[in-house]
């Protein structure tokens, strides 16, 4: 959330939507275990959602406002829920990506968010300055959660990260969290469509400037994303995409191999 009043919006938004839903459920007599079950989740989640605590994705708002009999009435959220879900300057990427066909990044200050575990991502996020509300942190790491299906689409983008070595190395959270965050990405880059390469410390490498994003759609087009101290900007100018492009192809060249990497992490996490 930022200071614009986006957070005090978003706050009502999530209030009066868990509301309406609390409401809805109520009147058609389901618990929140049975409202979980069949919308496919725990009854904790659907409690969060029902406290403001967290965004449910568009598609289960769509099942509940049936499943409810709401008509129509939940479903109009949709498009308040989708502003607010990620900060302002971050909101064009996750859109994007809902409808990439290839996806990369250069990660150079942590494990990406793609990759990332609940408490890794909420290690990461408690240390922004100024602090999240404890409501606000809930609603960002579930939104940072919720982004990993691109990673199990079944129509298998392509992903690909350069991570530097030495976001891999940092201990967000402490020793436990950081061998779990660990363990996640060997598990996620056994994908067949992920894959990830480490850029190790000593090596000098174009990509200083901050983190890339680099998005193929299914026009086909490619999009840029480059972000750096809470600012960030689409890019969408044909030249300047084709020099990001030309600048993480030059950086796949110097970071280590794919097999390299796996090995470097697997050392990290005590595998070895």
């Amino acid at each position: 959330m930022n200071s614009d009043g986006g957070g005090e919006r978003a706050s009502v938004a999530l209030r009066v939507f868990g509301g309406q839903l609390k409401l809805f459920r109520e009147l058609a007599s389901l618990s929140r275990e049975e409202l979980g079950r069949r919308l496919g989740y725990a009854s904790h989640t659907i409690k969060s959602y029902e406290l403001a605590q967290r965004i449910p994705d568009p598609a289960t708002v769509e099942r509940a406002d049936e499943l409810l009999g709401a008509n129509g009435v939940l479903r109009a959220a949709i498009p308040l829920l989708d502003e607010v879900r990620y900060p302002k300057f971050f909101r064009d990427l996750p859109k994007l990506e809902m409808k990439c066909m290839t996806r990369y990044s250069h990660d150079p200050h942590c494990v990406p968010g793609l990759l990332q575990t609940e408490d890794y991502a909420r290690a990461v996020m408690g240390w922004r300055v100024p602090a999240f509300t404890e409501g606000e942190l809930e609603c960002h790491v579930g939104a940072r959660l919720d982004r990993q299906v691109l990673l199990t689409r079944e129509d298998h983008p392509a992903v690909h990260f350069i991570v530097e070595q030495s976001a891999l190395e940092r201990p967000m959270g402490g020793r436990k969290v950081h061998r779990t965050q660990l363990e996640r990405v060997l598990e996620r880059t056994q994908l067949r469509n992920v894959s990830l390469q480490v850029m190790p410390t000593d090596v000098e490498h174009p990509g200083l400037d901050g983190s890339i994003v680099l998005l193929e759609t299914t026009e086909p087009r490619w999009l840029g994303y480059v972000e750096g101290n809470a600012e960030s900007q689409l890019v969408s100018d044909r030249q300047k995409v084709r020099n990001l492009t030309q600048r993480y192809a030059m950086m796949r060249t110097q970071a280590l191999s794919t097999r390299e990497s796996t090995e470097f992490i697997e050392k990290l996490a005590g595998r070895v």
